[in-house]
């Protein structure tokens, strides 16, 4: 996977640090905690989910997914950095970075009824049918493709609110800020607009590949670029040294293609998520 936000984030910083001729108090350096709060919950997934019973013959086809089967992302803590380069005694510009967290990634199911399809068994599927008809008549035939949408509908309710797979985000961030008040002020407001760009990195584990149980799981998320909005507050010690305290959310969307060897779903998702930072900065 090629992370292009590196190259982003190597230009940025070029920027960052070329010197200016509105320089009057030179870079601070940021470093903390953060707690990443992505409010992210996916569309309804589209697609298949692959149907299986090792007494029929194991792989029976696939049941298209039915409405309110998501995924949501969860909210995790991570080292927060930035470098900030001052314009003048109130304009400033900011390039924040981090440690990329793993956020855990849990099933959200609001509607486990599936119904099989006929036109998705395979092969060992359509024998398990004939053998039902041949058994039961035309009901039975009916009722064994039903139990193929059933078990995996089954499958989903009992894995409901587990963590299924893991998604890894790296977010730099360049903003533009404004500090209110005098630079002589030792508590000063501020504010901060600019542009995020993030990449995604999602794999599976345990619990979702035996959800598919269809060999290896391939999950594809696209790159998100979009605005920034940044407010906090900043105490200064003296005249290097200051705690900080922020808030930041981005404009982020996304699209998700998962893979098995039988199926696929497609998914979005559109959020703001909500980054809460607590800092201590040097200035020099």
């Amino acid at each position: 996977m090629k992370f292009r936000p590196l190259s982003l984030s190597l230009s940025l910083a070029a920027t960052l640090m070329a010197g200016s001729a509105f320089a009057q108090s030179g870079y601070t350096i940021k470093l903390g905690y953060g707690s990443i709060d992505p409010r992210a919950t996916s569309s309804d997934l589209k697609g298949t989910l692959p149907a299986y019973n090792a007494a029929a013959g194991g792989y029976l086809g696939n049941v298209a997914v039915s409405s309110g089967v998501s995924l949501e992302v969860q909210t995790q803590d991570t080292l927060m950095f930035s470098i900030e380069r001052a314009l003048n005694d109130n304009w400033a510009v900011e390039l924040r970075l981090g440690y990329p967290p793993k956020h855990d990634v849990k099933l959200r199911v609001n509607n486990p009824q599936l119904q099989g399809d006929r036109a998705m068994l395979s092969d060992a599927g359509k024998a398990a049918v004939a053998s039902a008809e041949a058994a039961y008549g035309p009901a039975g035939g009916d009722a064994a493709v039903a139990k193929v949408g059933q078990g995996v509908g089954a499958k989903l309710a009992a894995n409901n609110g587990l963590v299924v797979a893991g998604v890894r985000q790296w977010a730099p961030t360049l903003f533009l800020n404004y500090k209110f008040g005098d630079k002589t002020q030792a508590l000063r407001p501020w504010v901060g607009v600019g542009i995020n760009h993030t990449t995604f990195k999602s794999s599976t584990n345990a619990v979702g590949n035996e959800l598919y149980h269809d060999g290896a799981v391939r999950v594809k998320l696209s790159d998100s670029t979009g605005l920034a909005f940044q407010t906090g507050v900043t105490y200064q010690f003296d005249q290097n040294w200051s705690l900080q305290a922020s808030w930041m959310t981005a404009a982020v969307k996304h699209n998700l293609t998962t893979y098995t060897d039988h199926s696929s779903q497609k998914a979005t998702y559109r959020f703001h998520p909500s980054v809460f930072a607590a800092v201590v900065a040097y200035s020099f």
